[in-house]
């Protein structure tokens, strides 16, 4: 399952290489997805699944994506600025805040969710549980991120809180809340059976247009990914950089998986939520960084050499993450 979708990834790099793909387009796509395509399959897992009767899947979630970014950014910059430009390969101060971003965000929405509709097809609880742990991490890129890029934060970082994928959130669980409770009337549930069509959990407008998101987040992906590959940029630059890839690796790719698995066996806490933790501990650096870094005053060259080192890697240690994630759920749970 989890090859499946790096192979359709893959096949997205491909076909964004080749030119198949105009320039310009994935941004459309990308735009498409989060504010259309996201928004709908958010809502329709979420307003059906019965996972927030429990308390803790509500509060927890989104306390863990913040968290958890935050973990990752002290790390990265506990390794840039004590173990020095000669171990690292980054040299300024602009740099170090960078890599410490970039290894501190990982990938919570466009490969996550497809992995979890992939691995649990028939499961509204765990994803309705990575959904608001989305929350948690969503916040944490437009306060922390952009802390640690920028030194301080300002209204169009703050703004961005307000997210559609954000408000199709908070609007849903409430929603879900009511519908799921005994204080509803029947006469009002008659009532909004009628509008089914739209709400329908198989047939509903809203549920086949979410359901378009997976395939096309993971198009978006590999495109996006696509236009970070320059072969000749790497190549000038890799003699220069092979420190900040190998120390990227090491941190979002094995101390972070370790800490996130770490939580997994110890925190008492629902089935649901472990699944997502193991999910997040697999994931590499979101790709999304390099905006940042371009608009928030970074580096972007240490971003892109952060971001597309791990993600390489990320091709082989995803499923031996995951694999080992799910086992000591078994183990411990």
């Amino acid at each position: 399952m989890v090859l499946s979708v790096l192979v359709i990834i893959l096949l997205a790099v491909i076909l964004g290489k080749s030119r198949f793909i105009a320039d310009g387009v994935d941004s459309g796509l990308m735009r498409i997805v989060v504010e259309v395509l996201l928004p709908c399959l958010i809502f329709d897992r979420i307003i059906h699944t019965d996972a927030f009767s429990d308390p803790q899947n509500i509060w927890l979630p989104p306390l863990l994506g913040f968290l958890l970014t935050a973990i990752g950014i002290g790390i990265g910059l506990a390794v840039a600025v004590f173990l020095g430009s000669s171990i690292t390969g980054l040299s300024s101060t602009r740099a170090k805040r960078t890599f410490a971003a970039s290894v501190g965000i990982l990938n919570y929405g466009f490969i996550p969710v497809p992995l979890a509709a992939a691995l649990f097809p028939n499961d509204d609880r765990t994803m309705g549980v990575l959904f608001l742990q989305y929350i948690g991490s969503e916040f944490s890129i437009w306060t922390l991120v952009i802390f640690c890029l920028y030194g301080y934060l300002d209204k169009k970082s703050l703004r961005k809180l307000l997210s559609v994928p954000i408000i199709a959130i908070l609007t849903a669980v409430p929603l879900n809340m009511i519908w799921h409770s005994s204080i509803l009337p029947t006469e009002l549930k008659s009532i909004l059976h009628l509008f089914n069509f739209i709400f329908d959990g198989q047939y509903g407008t809203i549920h086949l247009i979410g359901t378009a998101a997976i395939p096309m987040s993971l198009f978006v992906i590999g495109v996006t990914i696509s236009r970070l590959i320059v072969i000749e940029n790497i190549k000038l630059r890799w003699h220069k950089t092979w420190r900040i890839a190998v120390w990227s690796v090491v941190i979002r790719l094995f101390l972070m998986p370790i800490v996130i698995l770490s939580l997994v066996v110890l925190l008492p806490c629902t089935i649901e939520i472990k699944r997502v933790l193991v999910l997040y501990a697999a994931m590499n650096s979101a790709v999304i960084t390099v905006v940042l870094a371009k608009y928030y005053g970074g580096c972007e060259k240490t971003a892109l050499d952060t971001i597309m080192s791990n993600t390489i890697i990320s091709i082989v240690s995803i499923p031996i993450w995951i694999a080992l994630g799910f086992y000591l759920i078994a183990r411990f749970n």
